[in-house]
């Protein structure tokens, strides 16, 4: 290579090395700019992520005493305050402005948006002193308005290991959480009550609810079983008194071995519900047919069942529990023996309690609640419907009309307790208490009733029955999995009651 060819390289050389150098010069406060912005952005997103969560909770302190009473100027004022100390604890040089605070008469919604200016650390090498945010939130106090149905199983079993004291410790904590002492009782917030057993307790709605038939005196045992047979469903009403009846007839003895009597010994014979049996005149059973699995109001072919016992006309031999010789000889009085079974002719005291806000009354219901018999908890899923279903208005007194499904800022929840399996069913109505539940469960959860489903297990047995998929029937009718609570103790049941009653009142946010 001679002289010339070496110069030209060495300039060539001389000038590529100036040319990488300014181009480095010249990407160095590119690259860290482009560094700056990525560490300031991240910087920033921390503390927009920090204000939301300041703003959600002053707007919910603000929600909470909306629903005390307080006036809007006061509530703006808080959570402006409120949020402003929080921002400020936050650091970072965090610039606010106050907090803009609307009011929604309307849905009642409270909401706040805020701007803020987060200062950068690099990303002002390129002219970027900060980077500026907004954020918003909305806050309904609670949820509107809310009717809840509270069924309790009051079978046999809650009076083994000290469970009924224990479900009414649980209840009333359940009430102080949603009808606290310092709220207002404006009935945004209502409750009802229908307890359970192998029957139901209809109370003063009985008439209401069950068609009647007034039947005259029977001239034979055959017309009695006939009648009888024919108006199962239906009170039977005697004609000359006015009482409620389950059989009526005349007849005449002519063994004095069986009656008691002499020879030829003629009697009219009447029982009626509670002078003659101990029976209610108030107990129901399940609907059924078409109307099994709805809420319609019980008019015509849509009545529910009446609590009748079910007689055994037999006469296999005059030594035998047949009709109308235990009716005469005054034996036809024994739960599920004698001339009758009066299983579904037999309820628990307590009636339904329609939608309230009285706390002091629902307190005292479920105090005086009293433990018995088997366990039929479908006809306290299909009560705690009809407790809530807008059909029934028409049996309910007016200020416990339940409000209409799908109405603005109404919600409504079910609060299904049981200690074991759904296990008995009238013998007319075709399913099992298991599948009645099933049926009635998927009504009440699917439009337009939209009933939400907790459930609370005491004390369940692992080997009650299961739906196909391994389900009990507290999960299958919980609306989901987060709504199917179970409890080993007093104190746990009293957590979870506590805790589903807050899940119902507590405020939800809306971004």
């Amino acid at each position: 290579m001679n002289i010339r060819h070496k110069l030209e390289l060495k300039r060539f050389g001389a000038a590529e090395g100036a040319n990488i150098a300014t181009l480095t010069a010249m990407l160095i406060p590119a690259i860290l700019a482009l560094a700056g912005i990525a560490i300031d952005t991240q910087n920033t997103v921390r503390q927009k992520l920090k204000v939301q969560a300041s703003l959600d909770s002053a707007l919910l302190a603000g929600a909470l005493q909306r629903q005390r009473g307080t006036n809007e100027d006061t509530v703006r004022a808080d959570v402006q305050r409120y949020a402003e100390a929080m921002f400020t604890e936050q650091g970072g040089d965090l610039l606010c402005a106050p907090v803009t605070v609307t009011f929604d008469s309307e849905s009642q919604d409270i909401a706040g948006s805020v701007r803020c200016e987060q200062p950068t650390y690099l990303t002002h090498m390129i002219g970027h002193d900060e980077l500026a945010f907004t954020v918003d939130a909305t806050s309904t106090y609670g949820i509107g308005v809310v009717d809840i149905a509270f069924i309790f199983d009051v079978s046999g079993s809650m009076n083994s290991m000290n469970r009924l004291p224990q479900l009414k410790e649980a209840a009333e904590a359940a009430f102080d959480e949603l009808l606290p002492d310092d709220r207002l009782r404006d009935g945004s917030v209502r409750i009802a009550i229908a307890s359970y057993n192998h029957s139901l307790n209809a109370g003063p709605y009985a008439a209401a609810v069950t068609d009647d038939h007034t039947l005259s005196a029977d001239g034979s045992n055959s017309a009695a079983q006939s009648n009888y047979n024919a108006y199962n469903d239906e009170r039977m009403i005697d004609s000359a008194t006015g009482k409620r009846f389950f059989y009526y007839q005349r007849g005449t003895c002519t063994s004095k071995g069986v009656c008691k009597r002499d020879s030829n010994y003629t009697w009219n014979t009447r029982r009626y519900f509670f002078e003659d049996t101990g029976l209610s005149d108030s107990c129901v059973y399940e609907r059924t047919g078409a109307h099994a699995a709805t809420d319609e109001a019980p008019t015509s072919a849509r009545w529910i069942g009446a609590g009748n016992p079910r007689w055994n006309f037999s006469a296999s031999s005059p030594n035998k529990y047949d009709g109308w010789r235990n009716v005469e000889n005054g034996n036809a009085t024994g739960y599920g023996v004698g001339a009758y079974e009066g299983r579904h002719g037999t309820c628990q005291p307590s009636g339904p309690v329609p939608l309230t806000d009285d706390k002091d009354a629902l307190k005292a219901h479920v105090n005086g609640l009293i433990a018995r018999g088997g366990t039929a908890g479908h006809l306290g899923i299909a009560w705690g419907w009809y407790l809530l279903s807008p059909k029934w208005s028409g049996i309910w007194p007016q200020a416990s009309t339940p409000r209409l499904y799908g109405a603005p800022r109404t919600s409504k929840f079910m609060i299904l307790m049981t200690d074991g399996e759904f296990n008995i069913q009238h013998p007319t109505a075709g399913r099992s208490s298991f599948q009645q539940s099933m049926d009635l469960c998927d009504q009440m959860k699917s439009l337009p009733s939209n009933i939400q489903i907790f459930t609370v297990g005491f004390q369940v047995p692992s080997n009650v029955q299961k739906t196909g998929d391994g389900r009990t029937i507290l999960q299958y009718c919980a609306t989901s999995p987060g709504h199917a609570f179970s409890a080993d103790n007093g104190t746990e049941l009293v957590e979870v009651y506590s805790t589903i009653a807050r899940s119902i009142s507590n405020l939800r946010l809306k971004y």
